[in-house]
């Protein structure tokens, strides 16, 4: 028998209780871990089902329906493509929403003035430009990434409305019409979806992020340019915000001073009931982004059919966030107390 089966074998059969086999342990662990990455995809077709049942005459799926969970989860899915670098540092951006409206009307005065063209990219420069301002703050002056970006949240609004004189400003019909197509929003959605996704998940953009939400000490003493990471996620929100902001005012017809509200709320929702830890680290996974963003458009679309009130379903998203919340912690430290139990045991 090789050693190894020997000293499992020895584990099982002595008379401390305290010991536990190897491979048992392991089957736990391997437990926990398949629990916190599908959990995500078991709340999002728990909630189909319960919508399948509760809508009736098949309305949840009758492809009227289908646009609208799409159009609801768009944005929250371009957004969180560029917060998640974000998030997974263990960090916060609160200036999502007003990013949002800022750069949707700078693009929107610029696209009168120059011509369609011009509105997304200068939309999204726009967003990345006060990103890496959020990113320097944080960085190189050390202010907490609530605090620069609530900060922020503030007078990028109010920047808005002073600009805006608090009148709305229209954009061309057909710019509107082509930028609120469902082909082109879902076009944008795979572009943005293969991307940041590729970006976050095999680049060193995406790994150092997860190495400085899991211990920013450890990391930067291993070589990370911390600052630099924070920077650059930063850009990535902020540029995400960007392109969110050309799709809103097409979907508006134009920019607004209320362009936005609540949306960087919207998004760290999506964010967290897909799994995403609130300090970030190394289960912080893209896919999850996606899975939340429609865990949440379904929700929104079901309980819309049911005729249940605005302010009810902000309720009920309010404690399904409280609950996925409090259950991601719970399962996260049992996958800890899994993984100290089998190192102390091999020790």
């Amino acid at each position: 028998m090789p050693k190894e089966n020997k000293e499992e074998n020895k584990t099982e059969t002595t008379g401390d209780r305290t010991a536990v086999p190897a491979l048992v342990k392991r089957r736990k662990i391997d437990f926990w871990d398949l629990l916190q990455r599908v959990f995500p995809f078991v709340g999002l077709i728990v909630i189909m089902i319960i919508f399948t049942v509760a809508v009736k005459d098949g309305r949840m799926w009758s492809m009227y329906s289908i646009k609208t969970v799409f159009s609801i989860a768009i944005p929250y899915c371009v957004g969180g493509a560029g917060m998640v670098f974000v998030a997974s540092q263990g960090s916060t951006d609160m200036s999502q929403g007003s990013l949002l409206a800022l750069s949707g009307t700078i693009g929107a005065m610029v696209a009168a003035a120059a011509g369609n063209w011009a509105m997304v990219p200068v939309s999204m420069g726009m967003g990345c430009l006060i990103g890496i301002f959020n990113g320097v703050m944080l960085a190189k002056f050390k202010v907490p990434s609530v605090m620069v970006t609530l900060a922020m949240l503030i007078i990028l609004r109010a920047f808005v409305t002073l600009i805006t004189n608090g009148q709305d400003i229209r954009i061309a019909s057909s710019l509107a019409d082509t930028l609120d197509s469902t082909s082109v929003k879902v076009a944008i959605l795979i572009a943005v979806i293969l991307v940041m996704g590729y970006l976050f998940e095999f680049t060193k953009c995406g790994f150092f992020s997860r190495c400085i939400g899991e211990n920013q000490t450890v990391g930067q003493f291993s070589g990370i340019s911390v600052k630099k990471y924070k920077i650059i996620a930063f850009a990535f929100s902020g540029l995400m915000a960007g392109l969110c902001g050309a799709l809103n005012v097409a979907k508006a017809g134009g920019a607004s001073p209320q362009l936005g509200n609540f949306f960087e709320l919207e998004v760290m929702t999506a964010i967290f009931v897909g799994g995403i830890p609130v300090e970030g680290g190394a289960t912080s996974k893209f896919y999850k982004v996606i899975v939340g963003a429609f865990m949440i458009a379904f929700l929104k679309q079901g309980l819309s059919l049911t005729g249940v009130e605005s302010s009810t379903q902000e309720l009920i998203q309010g404690l399904l966030l409280l609950c996925v919340v409090f259950f991601g912690l719970f399962v996260k430290g049992q996958f800890l107390r899994r993984q100290r139990l089998i190192a102390a045991t091999e020790s």
